[in-house]
């Protein structure tokens, strides 16, 4: 027996609330999306999987929980296996590993279960995951050390940055695949960023510019004008 359990919604703990035990977990890896061109009358084909720099991914499909729970009798079972559906089956759920405290899986979920015997049954979680896990707390959000790996975890305060002409560098330490950050302006006088050699105009509210991205390596970014941003990123990995 695992001896752990998970976390669904950031409310309900399998063990605790559910009196479900663990016996096994499988969380497969995405398939790459491989993105081959035949040549016609020539050898192989032409691959274009990392065209974009890096493989795209598909679904983590076939993720699997079972935990077997010791109920008593079989009207406890129906009641049981009543609440379990209502909160989990055929919704995408938030799903936290206690072994994983730091990181989430986005997952829609079907339930199954079987009545073995009076005393026990078994429940079976089946279902597709987003290709990512991420990071349990985005840069701008209070930070939790209670989840706090401190291995390899990073913290990012990255909320309500003051820009101005003293203060105008922000830099975002990197994490996993690449994606792109939200910069989340409240105030904003003639307020700019440059990346790479091309400068993006911030206005009030949500702003997401898809060529500015952060993966594995840590990104500065120079901001010119004045103005109160918080940056929205959250790391996400295989």
């Amino acid at each position: 027996m695992m001896g752990s359990g998970v976390t669904f919604t950031d409310k309900i703990h399998t063990e605790r609330d559910w009196g479900l035990k663990l016996l096994s977990l499988y969380i497969p890896m995405p398939t790459p999306k491989q993105q081959l061109i035949d040549i016609p009358g020539g050898d192989g084909s032409i691959d274009l999987t990392e065209v974009n720099g890096r493989p795209a991914y598909n679904d983590r499909d076939g993720l699997e929980l079972i935990f077997d729970i010791m109920d008593g009798n079989y009207k406890n079972w129906f009641l049981k296996y009543s609440e379990f559906a209502k909160e989990i089956h055929g919704k995408k759920v938030k799903m936290v590993l206690d072994d994983e405290p730091e990181h989430y899986y986005l997952v829609r979920f079907n339930l199954d279960g079987q009545k073995t015997n009076p005393a026990f049954g078994t429940v079976t979680l089946s279902g597709t995951a987003d290709p990512f896990k991420y990071d349990l707390v985005s840069s701008n959000e209070p930070w939790k050390w209670d989840s706090f790996n401190f291995c390899t975890g990073v913290i990012r305060n990255l909320g309500d940055q003051v820009i101005s002409e003293t203060n105008n560098m922000v830099t975002i330490l990197g994490a996993g695949i690449d994606n792109s950050p939200v910069f989340i302006v409240t105030e904003a006088d003639n307020l700019k960023l440059t990346h790479l050699g091309r400068t993006y105009t911030l206005k009030v509210g949500r702003n997401r510019f898809p060529a500015v991205r952060v993966g594995e390596r840590d990104v500065a970014l120079t901001f010119s004008g004045t103005g109160k941003l918080s940056v929205e990123y959250r790391g996400r990995y295989l």
